[in-house]
């Protein structure tokens, strides 16, 4: 659940950020945001796979490696 929030937040943040830049929205603006939603999107397929295969350990450490890389990349790409 965490995992999908997160995709969503992130996509959120490039429409937002689209609609109050309007004409100053460029490629580069949005790149670090779609970024950050495709390692949430793959994360999350892989946690899910996880799960449905049974190996429950397995995808609460994809879970909690998530949050951490998407934390880092947030700090180092996007700023804190």
């Amino acid at each position: 659940m965490v995992q999908f929030l997160a995709l969503t937040r992130t996509l959120g943040e490039y429409f937002r950020l689209k609609y109050v830049l309007g004409a100053e929205f460029t490629v580069g603006v949005g790149e670090p945001f779609v970024v950050g939603a495709f390692i949430a999107a793959v994360s999350c397929w892989i946690a899910v796979t996880l799960l449905f295969i049974g190996r429950n350990t397995t995808a609460i450490c994809v879970s909690i490696a998530t949050i951490v890389i998407l934390l880092a990349y947030k700090i180092t790409v996007i700023g804190w």
